[in-house]
């Protein structure tokens, strides 16, 4: 009875083991202390770490990453300038929160307006910009649930261009809605950096007064080499939020890759600033951009029965970078066209190679391959000889 009692405990205590396995498999660690987050690849949109990232949640001042967008819609749409000069009246005056001091009467050009609201993370500059765009808030907040849906935002609902709680409830995204906002930014407006790098707004001191607080309230600008971005948010119902940016190096000096980290939930600002440290540290530890892919190199060599020539080297048509974890393999599976007709030259495409990775069914990239050497239908001599030579070596095989 003692020996089959043991043997039982050590099953449990395996099988135990492999539960927890699986449960954990895939996180880094950071999961009590956040409500979601989120690390991954800007350029190709690969999501390489995630945890609760398609829940709904109370966004605070990520909003104003939105309230940056249909702003700069607008100046591309020419319907405003950033020269703009904004008059601040008594409504934008009264709003508390994180703001921009602004005072009634006073005059901001749109430039300094989406500066502030960037870098103090002002609440009044946003109401001044959607009024200045629209009219009226309730218009802007429209132009913003429709941008939400141009973009493809599933769990994206704005009530307000600062993202402030409302009696009626309060701004929600998922994480990735949020990453797929900050790509859409990144790719649409990469100026955005420029104001986002900065350690505060570039204004003169007489104008706010020694006692102003002007410094960006992203807490990673000092503490990792690189980081150039991207908003800060906080409310009691949305706790302490960041989405933040960097570059990862890779091995040329051009094909550098953007990571995008997005910490929501902390319970303290301390917190916030570890906990989004610990996950763009994490991206620059564990995964590289490496070359997988050399257009002088050759993936594979094909046949092709009909052409003068049975056999041609296939090469990626560019050079081709992926984001690798450490310790994971690019995996190649190279795809030939089935109609393939010929004469064919130099450089025409016949297929492609799909780039996966060795721990994942998903399809990292496709590239097209290319032909090495011009490929001309077989003479009538050369396929004569072929089948002569075929048929002679079946004889061979047949009687040896």
């Amino acid at each position: 009875m003692k020996i089959k009692f043991k043997r039982q405990a050590f099953f449990l205590l395996v099988f135990i083991f492999l539960i927890n396995s699986i449960s954990f498999a895939g996180k880094i660690g950071i999961e009590e202390g956040v409500s979601a987050y989120l690390l991954a690849d800007f350029e190709e949109g690969r999501i390489l770490e995630e945890y609760n990232i398609d829940t709904p949640l109370e966004i605070a001042s990520i909003t104003k990453l939105m309230t940056y967008t249909v702003v700069m819609d607008e100046i591309r749409n020419r319907n405003i300038s950033m020269k703009d000069e904004i008059t601040i009246d008594k409504e934008v005056a009264s709003i508390k929160g994180s703001t921009f001091e602004l005072e009634e009467g006073e005059k901001f050009s749109v430039e300094t307006l989406l500066q502030s609201t960037l870098i103090v993370s002002a609440n009044d500059s946003c109401v001044a910009l959607a009024k200045h765009v629209s009219g009226d808030v309730p218009s802007f907040v429209k132009k913003m649930n429709q941008k939400a849906k141009e973009i493809g935002l599933e769990n994206a609902k704005f009530l307000n261009p600062n993202g402030l709680p409302e009696n009626s409830g309060h701004n929600t995204m998922s994480v990735r809605d949020i990453f797929e906002l900050s790509r859409y930014i990144l790719k649409e407006y990469p100026q955005i950096l420029e104001i986002t790098k900065k350690e505060k707004i570039d204004i003169d001191d007489s104008i706010r007064g020694e006692d102003f607080v002007n410094k960006n309230t992203n807490p990673l600008l000092k503490e990792i080499p690189e980081v150039d971005g991207l908003k800060t948010g906080f409310t009691d119902g949305a706790g302490y939020c960041l989405v933040s940016t960097i570059n990862v190096k890779g091995q040329a000096k051009d094909e550098d890759s953007r990571l995008i980290g997005i910490v929501m939930g902390t319970k303290s600002e301390e917190g916030r600033k570890n906990m989004s440290k610990y996950l763009l540290n994490y991206g620059l530890i564990n995964y590289k951009k490496n070359l997988v892919l050399s257009k002088d190199s050759p993936v594979d060599v094909i046949h092709i029965p009909n052409g003068n020539r049975l056999e041609v080297e296939v090469f990626p048509k560019e050079d081709t970078y992926v984001l690798e974890k450490k310790n994971d393999n690019t995996l190649k599976k190279v795809v030939i066209d089935n109609d393939i007709k010929l004469p064919l030259k130099k450089g025409d495409t016949i297929g492609k190679v799909i780039l996966y990775s060795e721990n994942s069914d998903k399809v990292l990239k496709e590239v097209d391959l290319v032909l090495g050497k011009n490929i001309r239908e077989a003479n009538f001599l050369i396929k004569a000889f072929r089948n002569i030579k075929g048929f002679l070596a079946y004889i061979w095989n047949s009687v040896f």
